[in-house]
């Protein structure tokens, strides 16, 4: 993958954290979220353990990144929603 499409992943993945941050809050709570304070609002932890395995936890940065990237292979990475990546497979 080139430099340009991974900054444009990575771009699309911090607008799509902030969209999924901004769902889960109230509505007067939403005006307040950006991208530099949605990292608050998310757990520290970036991994599970489970059935002695490691795995990436959902919806966190990384997990996003990954989603997209597999979407990306359908779809402009421009036109990728929250939507795609809830219902990615």
């Amino acid at each position: 993958m080139n430099a340009q499409r991974a900054k444009k992943i990575r771009k699309k993945s911090l607008e799509l954290l902030v969209d999924w941050v901004k769902n889960l809050v109230s509505d007067s709570e939403k005006e307040k979220i950006d991208k530099q304070n949605a990292f608050d609002l998310l757990p520290t932890d970036t991994h599970i353990y489970a059935n002695n395995q490691i795995r990436l936890s959902s919806f966190s940065l990384k997990w996003i990144v990954k989603k997209i990237k597999k979407v990306s292979k359908t779809k402009p990475i421009n036109e990728i929603t929250l939507e795609d990546i809830i219902h990615e497979k």
